[in-house]
């Protein structure tokens, strides 16, 4: 962590994360384009332009790919900055005037209207970019660019020539801020007919997302049940549910760890799928019991466990906590390191302190848990929960620095309780 001043307040930042990041989470309101947290940052829209001061000089940098370091200062919100995003609102304006959303940060930053001209003043275009990173860092396809130069510029396949590349996932339509973006239905037949005639496949298939489908609606995705299914269970576009997650590692969401990549189920277990099995573990906010169990009981290799089922139990001194089985299937592995020393699943919960693989009686189960956007929030939810029991004004970083005092029974009792696990 170092220190910095936001706005004349002394704040502290993750060394690595960027202003954008840092004012975002101190609930600083600074407007963007171009930016969205599953991709690289690009600083092409410069509207979250701020002052910082450095070793005595000012400037003007991008919140969004300027790193947070140690002693600058920052303002967000200064006559100078707002006079930058005024004139950079105009000459987008000057472009794209009918966009609801120019008008909506021009009527906020008090610009009535632009004081320059262009000749092609009916665009939706903002040339942000969002498009083009989406399709090459999420969706992996690399089917769109930018091309010409200067006042010609626009995004286009290469050569302006319909791409082989494209597998019309859409995603790039759903990450357009104004609507620029439109998917062709006579294009969506034309890329996603394999040749046959019959076998059309599914835009999920394309992305991966799923082993084998075939479309059955004509490729009008609003009118499919796999589809809405989707919408359903990430609240985003799947390729920036999953995608991404591939990617990231574990983070901190307050005193707890978040792995993106994962199911959850209220038991607070994770759950992964492998081929034709599933992984099962501890998730960042039941593990830290681990840190303090005496020991640990898992189900024996082989058997057959049902839904509802005791799954795993934690055993310290004469308490245990029992976790219930979210699916049924066959024990097919358990973890004997983390049976020799319960403190790993503590430790390691998303990693070595796995519990058990299991074959699932149904494997589609696993979509009626959290996973994407909707784990996240129920994950941040039950963390603020769980806040009062470390006091940060005692030095509390994380669950471990609670365990081994006094009143570590009264924590572990409250802990359970507000977790609404089973104590037995």
């Amino acid at each position: 962590m170092v220190s910095l001043t936001i706005n004349g307040k002394k704040v502290r930042g993750k060394e690595g994360s960027t202003l954008l990041e840092l004012c975002r989470e101190r609930s600083i309101s600074i407007p963007t384009l171009c930016y969205h947290p599953d991709l690289s940052p690009h600083g092409s829209c410069r509207l979250c332009t701020v002052e910082v001061l450095k070793d005595g000089k000012r400037r003007m940098v991008t919140a969004c790919n300027f790193p947070v370091q140690s002693g600058i200062e920052v303002w967000t919100h200064s006559e100078s900055v707002l006079r930058v995003r005024r004139i950079l609102v105009e000459l987008l304006l000057a472009r794209c005037p009918e966009v609801k959303l120019l008008k909506e940060l021009a009527e906020e930053l008090g610009v009535e209207k632009s004081r320059f001209y262009t000749k092609e003043a009916k665009e939706k275009c903002l040339l942000c970019g969002l498009c083009i990173r989406t399709c090459r860092q999420i969706v992996g396809a690399n089917a769109i660019g930018f091309s010409q130069r200067g006042t010609l510029r626009k995004v286009s396949p290469p050569f302006e020539v319909d791409s082989d590349q494209c597998i019309a996932c859409g995603a790039c339509e759903f990450i357009c801020p104004t609507g620029a973006i439109r998917m062709e239905m006579d294009r969506i037949r034309k890329i996603k007919d394999s040749g046959t005639g019959t076998r059309r496949y599914c835009r999920y298939m394309r992305l991966g997302l799923i082993d084998f489908m075939i479309c059955s609606n004509g490729y009008e995705c609003w009118r499919c049940e796999l589809d809405q299914r989707m919408e359903d269970q990430f609240g985003t576009h799947p390729a920036f549910a999953l995608k991404p997650a591939k990617k990231r590692t574990p983070f901190q969401i307050g005193f707890f760890t978040f792995h993106p990549d994962l199911f959850y189920h209220e038991q607070h277990l994770w759950l992964k799928p492998m081929d034709s099995w599933i992984k099962v573990g501890l998730d960042g906010l039941s593990s830290s019991l681990a840190l303090v169990a005496d020991s640990l009981w898992l189900p024996l290799v082989g058997g057959s466990i049902k839904e509802g089922e005791r799954i795993a139990t934690l055993i310290q001194g004469d308490k245990k906590v029992t976790f219930l089985s979210p699916i049924a299937g066959r024990i097919l592995a358990v973890n004997q390191e983390a049976l020799d020393s319960p403190s790993l699943v503590g430790r390691d919960p998303y990693y070595r302190g796995w519990l058990l693989l299991i074959q699932p009686e149904e494997k589609d189960k696993i979509w009626e848990f959290y996973t994407g956007e909707r784990a996240k929030e129920w994950f941040t939810k039950k963390a603020q929960e769980m806040e009062p029991l470390l006091d940060d004004s005692k030095g509390v970083k994380s669950p471990k620095d609670i365990f081994g005092k006094e009143e570590i029974r009264e924590k572990w009792d409250r802990w359970i309780e507000i977790l609404l696990i089973n104590r037995s």
